[in-house]
């Protein structure tokens, strides 16, 4: 299975959702392979795999200063000299994250993530672009898809979180292309509310305007017969929480969210996987902090302090337990 976390908003914390959803599901599946994909040109869940704050950049940049790169960026170097066919390199930019970041178990595996894929965007667009040979844009928006499906066949019991870029740039489409299910994590805002309605434009080609219509991302799938991921779970993430419920006030926003959401299952109910989607995920405050410095899933947090930057931070057992059960039921209807 292969789970894309996106949202067309920035700063909803797609990035924090992909690894602790990754991390907690690795613990609960010991006999899985679980792969965190990095398509985000900042890279930064990579930089928190491969150990957070500081060591997770230099870890990085070492990647990064390979030849070829060991990132997914390197893997398109490779196809954009070879767009219509796979280059049998694939597994070779599967990185075991273990290896770099002992907090995590061994079963974590990592796709770096790349800057260059701003650059490479429009190289995408460009060989999509051609007329021949007729299948160029199904070949390059598979990219990615080839890319997952040699690692699955040499590992069949390997599951997918990508985290993607809030652009919908060329190599976000891959990244759709690729995924079976969207996680979509939501804040507390109008503009995520706008956001549900984007992705059921930009993904599902719900009223798209008629004049791009033939055009559109989800009609050029389509008629290449590429199938497109389903909406499965909406977090509706950092929300403050009262007696264990969101407050008043978050509520009041997250039915906006509801609301968008609800209307596209009533235009095409086959875009949702799951028939109750939304799962509220309280703010982390101290516990993202401390995850993000050390690279460090949930459940090898200790409560106590932690110095980060000379600075003692506090991590507070009920902050800590809320999360952990908010991202323990996240897994679960995975």
């Amino acid at each position: 299975m292969k789970y894309a976390i996106w949202n067309n908003k920035g700063g909803v914390g797609k990035s924090f959702v992909t690894f602790l959803t990754a991390c907690e599901y690795a613990r609960e599946h010991p006999d899985k392979m679980v792969v965190v994909v990095d398509m985000c040109p900042q890279a930064n869940v990579s930089e928190v795999v491969l150990g957070g704050n500081g060591k997770g950049a230099e870890e990085l940049e070492k990647l990064l200063q390979a030849n070829p790169r060991q990132t997914v960026g390197g893997y398109f170097d490779e196809r954009i000299s070879s767009p219509h066919k796979m280059t049998g390199n694939e597994t070779s930019f599967l990185i075991q994250a273990s290896k770099v970041n002992d907090n995590l178990e061994d079963n974590i595996y990592l796709i770096a993530g790349d800057p260059s894929l701003e650059i490479q965007a429009e190289a995408i667009n460009q060989i999509a672009g051609q007329t021949l040979p007729s299948e160029s844009w199904a070949n390059v928006h598979k990219w990615l898809k080839d890319l997952l499906s040699a690692i699955t066949r040499k590992h069949e019991n390997a599951v997918y979180f990508i985290d993607c870029n809030p652009s919908f740039a060329a190599y976000t489409e891959l990244a759709i292309i690729a995924a079976d299910r969207l996680i979509v994590p939501c804040t507390a805002d109008g503009s995520s509310a706008r956001a549900i309605t984007n992705i059921g434009q930009l993904v599902f080609g719900i009223n798209v305007p008629a004049a791009y219509a033939n055009v559109s991302f989800s009609k050029r799938a389509r008629n290449n017969n590429l199938s497109l991921p389903t909406i499965h779970v909406i977090p509706l993430n950092r929300s403050t929480q009262y007696e264990q419920k969101a407050s008043k006030a978050f509520s009041a926003m997250y039915e906006a969210i509801k609301v968008r959401a609800n209307t596209l299952n009533k235009v095409d109910p086959s875009i949702f996987s799951a028939t109750n989607v939304f799962l509220d995920l309280p703010d982390a405050h101290s516990v993202s902090v401390v995850t993000s410095h050390f690279g460090m899933p949930l459940h090898k947090i200790k409560l106590g302090k932690y110095q980060i930057h000379s600075k003692d931070t506090q991590v507070p057992k009920e902050s800590l337990n809320r999360y952990k059960s908010a991202f323990k039921d996240l897994v679960s209807r995975l």
